[in-house]
């Protein structure tokens, strides 16, 4: 199995595990933040969606600027989520129809238009995705402070246990 056949089957076996983690977000405390520097489960989960658009365009391009991450793309959880969950599936497609040369080909991400990191599409992606895994584990921590109960997400966690 390549490394491009194994991103689009991680991400096959992700989607579910988000769409349970953001299924469990407790939609009536979306301002809670656990510090005053974090996010909110609502700011947290729009910016998960806009690192989620970033796949299509560096895919497609090579080039994705990270000051645009920062936009907030969804005004409610409902449509980050939905957003979320449309672009990672969006990219499992685009990567899985890319020819293994266009998936080695160079990427650059930029911030303000300055070259922060070159690298290949497909090492690109993946970083990409391991960093969305990072802010899943990381809205994961805000669920049970919020009054709700933590899924399964790599096996039970303490609130799916009998």
């Amino acid at each position: 199995m390549t490394d491009q056949e194994f991103f689009v089957k991680t991400i096959a076996d992700e989607l579910p595990r988000f769409d349970r983690l953001l299924r469990a977000i407790p939609l009536d405390k979306l301002e809670y933040k656990p510090d005053t520097k974090s996010k909110t489960a609502l700011e947290l989960a729009a910016y998960m969606a806009g690192e989620a658009s970033t796949f299509e365009i560096f895919l497609k391009t090579g080039k994705v600027d990270m000051v645009q991450l920062g936009k907030a793309m969804s005004k409610t959880f409902d449509e980050a989520a939905e957003k979320f969950s449309a672009f990672l599936a969006s990219t499992k497609e685009l990567a899985q129809s890319m020819s293994s040369q266009d998936w080695q080909s160079p990427a650059q991400m930029l911030a303000g238009g300055k070259v922060e990191w070159e690298t290949t599409k497909g090492a690109m992606a993946w970083s990409l995705l391991l960093d969305l895994i990072h802010h899943r584990g990381q809205l994961s921590t805000y669920i049970r402070p919020m009054g709700g109960k933590v899924p399964s997400i790599y096996g039970p966690s303490a609130d799916t246990k009998s």
